[in-house]
């Protein structure tokens, strides 16, 4: 069987390869991506050989895959073509969530239309996204084991790292996520500068030596340099998540604050202490974490909340042999 991949964004394209490394022998995979993206700098890691973006039409009918799987995310839309023609060539499509958030908005909502760039199932892989695609009404949500999440924890777990004693931010472009969505940088009440500004307000809370703030692959940094000058107390180290190993980090730092992103949870399942933090009710807490470590203010941090936290990944997912096979069964009308 002939498996066509096209993703980007850095979420999706890390279930993706994780995915295509556990099965890489039983299928024939053939995957699209843009040289210097996420997909392509994960595929370049992994040794997985790839193909430049170029006519979806002309590449994709000379390996006539049976399915296509694609990355979804906010960043570039390099996989609708590919969806495009297949939908058009009866060739079922599966649509690859990560993370929690923006399920209809990766898709183009609420734009007229964005339904045709959905596929025809929806793979997800853990409960949570599995109960907000459903409510969403996105095609066929179906369940499938997190490879990459089991792969990063059991290695993070074999690591020895020594403490630094710094706070880690994980930055988002969350500007840049809401001005692309909604047309509006402060759409949802805050941005990661007005959120560095609260972090470095409250700093002395957190008992910690030094502040690391860990860019998003998409963030520049540029926006942070004004605010810590009003800050020469405290030591600040600003590292570029393409440079760095996310687990190290994790391990080294002693506290661990950032808005919902999937490092977060990865953190809580490595027993860090985590905080997520979103300083206005405009926007909803997504990721799975007790909800003592979800946050609205830094003014009054409970002591626990230094405290490691404890959270175990359920297993979850279907095996991938039914996946394929109910995929193919569905489209079939069996």
């Amino acid at each position: 069987m002939t498996i066509a991949v096209v993703s980007h964004d850095a979420g999706s394209s890390e279930i993706l390869c994780g995915l295509i490394r556990e099965y890489f022998d039983l299928y024939s995979w053939h995957i699209f991506a843009i040289a210097q993206s996420p997909m392509g700098r994960l595929c370049e890691r992994y040794n997985l050989s790839f193909t430049p973006i170029g006519d979806a039409e002309q590449q994709l009918q000379v390996i006539t895959p049976d399915i296509l799987f694609f990355g979804t995310g906010w960043q570039e839309k390099i996989e609708r073509p590919y969806v495009h023609f297949c939908k058009e060539n009866a060739i079922p499509t599966v649509a690859f969530l990560d993370h929690w958030s923006n399920y209809r908005e990766r898709f183009g909502f609420p734009d007229e239309g964005w339904e045709e760039n959905l596929g025809d199932f929806t793979a997800v892989t853990d409960q949570k996204a599995l109960f907000l695609a459903e409510s969403f009404a996105l095609p066929k949500p179906m369940g499938l084991k997190n490879f990459y999440l089991r792969d990063t924890i059991v290695q993070a777990r074999q690591k020895e790292i020594s403490p630094n004693n710094n706070l880690l931010f994980l930055s988002e472009p969350t500007d840049a996520v809401a001005l692309r969505t909604y047309g509006d940088k402060n759409y949802w009440g805050f941005t990661q500068y007005s959120a560095l500004e609260d972090i470095l307000k409250n700093f002395e809370r957190f008992g910690c030596a030094g502040l690391t703030i860990r860019l998003h692959p998409s963030d520049t940094g540029s926006g942070y340099k004004k605010i810590l000058k009003a800050y020469p107390n405290i030591r600040v180290q600003i590292n570029d998540a393409a440079v760095c190993e996310l687990t190290d980090q994790l391990l080294c730092a002693k506290m661990i604050i950032g808005f919902d992103t999937m490092a977060l949870y990865i953190a809580a399942l490595l027993e860090r202490p985590v905080l997520s933090y979103l300083p206005s009710k405009n926007r909803e807490f997504l990721l799975p974490l007790p909800k003592e470590r979800q946050v609205r203010s830094l003014s009054k941090i409970h002591s626990n909340l230094l405290l490691p936290s404890s959270l175990k990944c359920d297993d979850f997912g279907m095996d991938f042999a039914l996946f394929i096979k109910t995929i193919v069964a569905k489209e079939r009308n069996v």
